[in-house]
């Protein structure tokens, strides 16, 4: 039961996710990819670590591990940890998936840019500003020498 190809790629207004600094479609094809991100992933006959996308399409591969927000689609396929919403649809056809871990769409989102690390740097805490004591005194009479 493969994703319908036709679908369309836009639909995801309601994601907090920025899905418009990764690729509308990517596809892992006969190889071995190491992170794969877009609003529609295929990995075809492959082995991938990460995957993050909106739709997942896995059709004779391995994922280690898939962020899928909407979608996903196994057939003759395997995924090792699946982390994804509770309104994720996930459409089975003599494949397997071994973990299923549920999240909310702040987790997901948080879990998916560190994935990809598109975390933006965080501003350091600055410290509050503290008063340095001088003894003016003592800086004069060291400035007569």
């Amino acid at each position: 039961m493969a994703l319908n190809s036709n679908e369309a790629v836009d639909d995801n207004e309601g994601d907090a996710f920025p899905w418009e600094k990764v690729g509308k479609r990517s596809s892992a094809g006969l190889a071995k990819a190491n992170k794969v991100a877009g609003i529609k992933v295929s990995t075809i006959m492959s082995f991938t670590e990460v995957a993050v996308c909106s739709k997942l399409e896995v059709v004779m591969a391995r994922v280690s591990e898939a962020i899928v927000f909407d979608k996903v689609g196994v057939t003759m396929g395997y995924i090792k940890d699946l982390h994804c919403l509770s309104t994720t649809t996930q459409d089975i056809a003599l494949g397997s998936i071994e973990n299923v871990h549920i999240h909310s769409q702040e987790e997901l989102v948080k879990m998916a840019l560190e994935k990809l690390d598109m975390i933006p740097p965080q501003p350091s805490p600055s410290a509050p500003f503290e008063p340095i004591h001088v003894n003016a005194y003592q800086v004069a009479e060291g400035m007569k020498q």
